[in-house]
């Protein structure tokens, strides 16, 4: 892997995101409402607080691991880099301009330039469309090459992905689920992007076939020198193929990390517990209780509930992030400084 250090910054970066998600009123949501207010519970907003205050900038080249238990927003923030979603508040910059700003032109070039595969390749690819006509269906949108250049094009993605010839001419459906993630991927580099955001590409996937989609993605990213963005849930697998990790609870950033400095940075206690549930570490770092309510979190840090080493200030403010050195943030009120952090 590249040391994350030694690179330069990336046309692409999140400045105080935030999203929510508004679900739409029903009978089942006043009943819950009604039964929260009932037992003393906040009721929340009947918002899903997605992804709150988020700031990150990748660095062209890196593989970045996005990593957090079921509902920490790393998807929905995935979703915010491609342009997918746009934030309530905060900026998702391209080349110093925002996302949610851009023109036709510049928004066109933005898709061609920033490339999505999803955790599903099934339902991602249009059950009507052959697989040749989902390849090019792209090239068509941004009018490039002729009819033969565009036939010529997508056998030669189908090849670097490893599909057969022959497979142009079938649907989604007739492939395994293996293969249909290698489409969904000549897909997403048929317009050479820089960037390719990868949302938990192998979970839904057999084991055996697991370790195969991640050598192509790691030859690729190579090959076409992509900046890749790797979400996952899968500890081990991040700590070996990324370059730099970012990890959510509750919709916020905990910590971002440069893989060099694992085991040795000051990590947040969540982070702590995530690499000994992964290992199968002590006792001490087993996490009680349950993740936030995304309709109506905590004041406070969001895993100050769960924190063995939360003191009052955690359920009240909101810890900043704060640089410990260009490889290691942390947002942690028992992580100020690293001399404090030393000490504890």
């Amino acid at each position: 892997m590249t040391s994350p250090t030694s690179l330069t910054a990336s046309p692409l970066s999140l400045e105080q995101v935030n999203l929510t998600f508004h679900p739409r009123r029903s009978l089942s949501l006043e009943l819950s409402t009604w039964l929260k207010r009932l037992s003393g519970r906040p009721a929340g907003s009947h918002g899903i607080q997605a992804v709150r205050g988020v700031n990150l900038a990748l660095k062209t080249g890196e593989i970045l691991a996005i990593v957090g238990e079921s509902g920490s927003g790393k998807t929905t923030l995935g979703r915010l880099m491609t342009g997918l979603y746009h934030p309530d508040s905060g900026r998702v910059l391209w080349a110093g301009r925002e996302v949610a700003g851009l023109n036709n032109k510049s928004r066109k070039n933005f898709r061609r330039r920033v490339q999505i595969i999803f955790q599903d390749p099934g339902s991602s690819l249009n059950p009507r469309f052959t697989a040749k006509a989902v390849v090019e269906e792209a090239l068509i949108i941004h009018n490039l090459g002729s009819n033969t250049e565009r036939h010529q094009r997508v056998a030669a993605l189908l090849k670097e992905v490893g599909l057969p010839t022959e497979a142009a001419g079938r649907f989604s459906h007739e492939f395994s689920g293996g293969q249909r993630q290698r489409l969904s991927l000549a897909r997403a580099l048929a317009l050479d992007p820089e960037i390719l955001i990868a949302d938990e590409p192998v979970s839904a996937l057999d084991v055996s076939i697991q370790a195969q989609i991640i050598n192509l993605l790691l030859n690729l990213r190579t090959r076409r020198a992509l900046t890749l963005v790797f979400i996952s849930h899968d500890l081990p697998l991040v700590r070996i193929i990324a370059d730099r990790l970012a990890i959510m609870y509750g919709g916020r950033l905990m910590e971002v990390v440069d893989k060099s400095l694992l085991g040795k940075a000051p990590h947040h206690p969540y982070v702590l517990s995530l690499w000994a549930s992964a290992s199968g570490g002590g006792n001490n770092f087993i996490l009680k209780g349950e993740p936030p309510d995304p309709a109506s979190p905590p004041p406070g840090c969001p895993f100050a509930p769960r924190c063995r080493e939360a003191i009052d200030i955690c359920h009240v403010e909101i810890p900043l992030m704060t640089n410990f050195n260009p490889g290691f943030a942390c947002a942690c009120h028992r992580r100020r400084s690293p001399t404090e952090a030393s000490n504890r």
